[in-house]
């Protein structure tokens, strides 16, 4: 019995934290390279041209996982913008939230609010992908998971490319960007998770076995790993372009 639990556990940690957070770290590592170069080359005011709006979804994110996780909102500011007279005002967004320290679905709602903006940006970019540039999306997704349907393919308005490629270029610069807050954020929340993974495994062990559970693990994750592949490959894509107009 405790071989099977043992199994289930390393099964969970694999698929719901180790793909994810190598993935999610090398995404946000991309998204903060492209957020210096911007800046760098513009100055806060090209920040907020071409990172704006991924801001604002940022932040979103974080706002909704809250409300989601049922946390007491206490202050918003989807966008800020810094004044110049203050050294100390360099934040372009928060959320203020609290909760329940002795309520385990608030406290382990914290580490998805933390990551929030990773998962909801991600979303938002294969939307975008899917319904803007379906070839690409169909070829993408038949590289990474060749047995998944393709979808069809509708000639879009080429003023819909153009604005749906702007948009990604303002999430990739603004949305993934994981600051110190929520980082530490998350923290609060991780010894509730791991306690709610182990009850989850606990059951699962007596309900199934792990390779049952490695199956169901695949065929819901492996579209949410894709998703992120295919936003670091447009991150990727990005930075280059970001480098070259950097040098000149």
């Amino acid at each position: 019995m405790m071989k099977t639990i043992g199994a289930v556990i390393w099964q969970l940690l694999l698929w719901i934290i180790l793909i994810p957070g190598v993935l999610g770290t090398v995404l946000v590592w991309m998204s903060r390279k492209n957020k210096q170069l911007v800046t760098g080359m513009n100055g806060l005011p090209g920040m907020i041209l071409f990172g704006g709006v991924g801001v604002i979804l940022h932040e979103l994110s974080r706002l909704i996982m809250a409300l989601l996780f049922g946390h007491h909102i206490d202050r918003v500011a989807l966008l800020h913008i810094p004044r110049r007279d203050d050294p100390n005002d360099n934040c372009l967004g928060y959320v203020n939230h609290s909760w329940n320290d002795h309520n385990l679905y608030q406290r382990c709602g914290n580490v998805f609010i933390g990551i929030a903006p990773v998962i909801g940006c991600t979303l938002l970019m294969a939307l975008l992908t899917r319904y803007l540039a379906p070839q690409i999306y169909n070829d993408f997704l038949q590289l990474f998971l060749p047995n998944a349907t393709p979808l069809p393919v509708d000639d879009g308005q080429k003023w819909q490319l153009i604005a749906g490629l702007v948009l990604m270029i303002n999430i990739a610069v603004g949305g993934f960007d994981l600051s110190g807050a929520d980082l530490q954020n998350s923290l609060h929340g991780v010894t509730a998770l791991i306690i709610v993974m182990l009850l989850t495994a606990l059951l699962l062990s007596w309900l199934s076995t792990p390779l049952t559970v490695v199956q169901w693990l695949k065929e819901h994750l492996l579209i949410c790993y894709w998703a992120l592949v295919l936003t670091i490959v447009f991150n990727f894509v990005l930075w280059l372009l970001l480098r070259v107009l950097d040098r000149h």
